[in-house]
């Protein structure tokens, strides 16, 4: 292979490699220093759970016998949860079939799928300032950014500065993801770190790992072929 082809390929591939190395060196300082633009507290509640249990909690047996009665089979369970939002206690119920059920802990009435009004109420608990809310869609499919499947769930947008964004799970109510202004550059900053485009899952980044490997090895081909070249010439 002639010397100007070698120096082509080392050139090639440096020019893809160096820019996206360049862009991974940016966005991990970025990364490193997110508390600039990333605040504290994603997907978790901003107010402490506040509650005052004033009349006995259903039974477990009567919320099951409900769920029965709404899904016409009898289910097993794997796990229960009792949990406060908004100042009310549900239970929320795992099924061994992984269905999931939100039941009011205190009438027991089977309350999943949630409605806009308890979509609202639970949104609001992951906002710090300004809980007017601007609108609250049923998107039907929704994937959140780590999720491996799409799932139904409530859109609730917030009429506050940085336009936070709640993305709840339609059937419990589960937090599924907490946008806002500074959150997206933050996601925008991550993704590009870990070249996170076009579905590529670890793609881009073998691709990379690859091709920097190859201009290293090609940058330490070319030193030697360099070095020999200048040996042989002091030599004569």
């Amino acid at each position: 292979m002639k010397n100007a082809t070698k120096y082509k390929i080392h050139k090639t591939i440096a020019i893809i490699v160096v820019p996206l190395f360049i862009m991974a060196t940016i966005t991990g300082f970025l990364k490193a220093n997110q508390k600039l633009f990333w605040e504290d507290g994603y997907k978790k509640k901003k107010q402490e759970a506040n509650f005052i249990v004033q009349e006995e909690l259903c039974s477990i047996k009567s919320i099951i016998k409900n769920i029965d009665s709404i899904s016409h089979k009898n289910n097993k369970f794997e796990e229960i949860i009792l949990r406060s939002e908004n100042g009310k206690l549900f239970y929320k119920l795992s099924s061994v079939a992984k269905t999931k059920y939100l039941a009011d802990a205190i009438s027991g009435n089977i309350v999943s799928p949630i409605n806009e009004t308890l979509a609202k109420d639970f949104a609001k608990q992951y906002v710090k300032d300004n809980k007017q809310v601007e609108s609250c869609e049923l998107i039907k499919n929704y994937k959140g950014r780590k999720a491996r499947e799409a799932k139904p769930a409530y859109k609730i947008t917030f009429n506050n500065t940085v336009h936070s964004e709640i993305y709840l799970d339609a059937d419990t109510g589960d937090i599924i993801e907490d946008i806002d202004d500074n959150r997206t550059f933050g996601i925008w900053v991550m993704r590009l770190h870990e070249y996170d485009f076009f579905d590529s899952k670890k793609g881009i980044t073998t691709f990379v790992t690859i091709a920097m490997m190859l201009l290293s090895l090609s940058g330490i081909w070319i030193y030697k072929i360099r070095k020999k070249k200048k040996t042989l010439e002091q030599a004569h």
